[in-house]
């Protein structure tokens, strides 16, 4: 962390200097961001209250704030932070690594140098928890949404972050496309339905299945969304989820069948041919402009495939199940949530902090720009774009849909999920040849981290 009296250049900070800084940021792609503090003026993304308010007298604190958001996304948070620091006189330093944010934070955990808050994307009390202030005594906390409260709740019931969103992944698709194909979403309901889709998809000319490859959370996630419906949901008659937790998981009997389903839709044409060189924003792209018909990914990829196109017919459908009587599900877990150091030097600062982030108003802007639901009670986004076509698939499967917890946050050890994206690189790289490959892999690197 670092440490910092009063920031004279911050303070002087101008607008133009700011937007400078954020468009930089934004074209920037992995690289971290460092957006200095700005107490003078509020930026045009911070929330609206209505009431013109004089600028608090500016502290001698600069709370060091890690985040995941990037781009157009950083640019509406550090006015949210903007809007924070003209209130209260604290000031903020948003810190962007971008795509290296888990290494930047596994360092400075090691190196016991954290920051004074951070964004602790999915991990509050698997990864974090020892580092992070417990927060169970704020007043927010009583709003906490009872759908997403035991996910971070950790076994002696202390919450360490403020919840702003909750993040449900499922599968995004264009709904042009289905029609085109004569596909009906709501109908589908098993792999198999979905395979029968995707031939009709396939034959009217557009990629079934559009996957960024070249980042392997993409790769990864493709398993993220199959393998509860095979292994651990509540339906599954041979569950497998005490077997992972404990080690004794057979990965050739399990884990083979998923690998050899995407095997097979690699080699009946459903993935895009460059699955492994096309970037995420290509998927986004694809889906947003009527090239891809599915995107298997979080919600959000629906925000932000709309800032390409804002007239794309997009849907949210639920993913299905490997079995006939199964029932279809969607994951969800931690959204955007923040926590506090627990040796930060400024711990009031932090908590006054984090109490604004939960805020409604700014709570249901973080939710709504993230294209996540809100967390807290109370608060709502339902004529979000996203959120309409979510509670639409809701209506459609009703009983027959069940929520569950991300599999690699519940069932694996910490660290699995660039695993089975570099596991699951095996089936596209070696078309027909792979699947053994891929099974060994994940194999080998659970075997390493769980006897951790």
């Amino acid at each position: 962390m670092k440490r910092y009296t009063k920031k004279l250049t911050a303070l002087l900070c101008g607008a133009t200097m700011i937007a400078a800084l954020l468009t930089g940021c934004s074209s920037s792609g992995g690289d971290q961001v460092s957006v200095p503090a700005e107490t003078g003026s509020t930026a045009e993304n911070a929330v609206d209250t209505g009431e013109a308010k004089e600028a608090a007298p500016a502290s001698d604190v600069v709370l060091e704030v890690e985040t995941t958001w990037t781009a157009d996304k950083l640019e509406v948070l550090q006015g949210i932070m903007d809007s924070f620091t003209a209130e209260t006189g604290i000031g903020v330093e948003l810190i962007s690594p971008g795509d290296d944010y888990e290494n930047v934070m596994k360092t400075r955990m090691a190196s016991g140098d954290l920051p004074d808050l951070w964004e602790t994307h999915g991990w509050s009390t698997t990864r974090y928890s020892e580092y992070l202030a417990p927060l169970n005594e704020e007043a927010w906390v009583g709003n906490i949404k009872e759908s997403i409260k035991k996910t971070v709740t950790d076994a002696q019931g202390n919450i360490y972050v403020a919840p702003l969103s909750i993040d449900p992944a499922s599968i995004c698709y264009n709904k042009d496309i289905f029609e085109e194909a004569g596909v009906d979403a709501a109908s589908i309901h098993t792999w198999s339905d979905f395979e029968a889709a995707c031939d009709k998809i396939l034959a009217a000319g557009k990629v079934p299945v559009y996957v960024g490859g070249k980042s392997v959370n993409n790769i990864a996630n493709l398993f993220e969304v199959i393998a509860p419906g095979y292994l651990t949901n509540e339906d599954v008659a041979d569950n497998q989820g005490a077997a992972l937790l404990d080690g004794s998981f057979d990965w050739e009997a399990n884990w083979t069948p998923m690998a050899q389903m995407l095997d097979n839709w690699q080699q009946k044409g459903y993935f895009n041919k460059d699955i492994l060189t096309a970037s995420d924003d290509a998927a986004i792209q694809a889906l947003a402009n009527g090239e891809g018909a599915v995107v298997i990914s979080g919600n959000h990829t629906i925000t932000q495939a709309l800032s390409y196109n804002p007239d794309a017919r997009l849907g949210i459908m639920a993913i299905p199940s490997p079995y006939e009587n199964g029932k279809v599900y969607v994951s969800s877990g931690e959204g955007t949530c923040y926590g506090m150091w627990k040796d930060s030097e400024y711990p009031e600062e932090c908590k006054t902090l984090l109490a604004y982030l939960a805020g409604d108003e700014v709570s249901e802007q973080i939710a709504t720009v993230n294209g996540k639901i809100p967390a807290m009670e109370g608060v709502t986004n339902d004529d979000a774009y996203v959120t309409v076509e979510f509670n639409a698939m809701m209506d459609a499967f009703g009983n027959e849909l069940i929520f569950i917890d991300y599999f690699d946050r519940a069932y694996l050890p910490s660290g699995m999920w660039n695993d089975m994206g570099v596991s699951g690189n095996e089936v596209f790289m070696n078309p027909g040849q792979g699947v053994e490959k891929c099974v060994e892999t994940i194999k080998m690197a659970y075997d390493e981290k769980i006897s951790q």
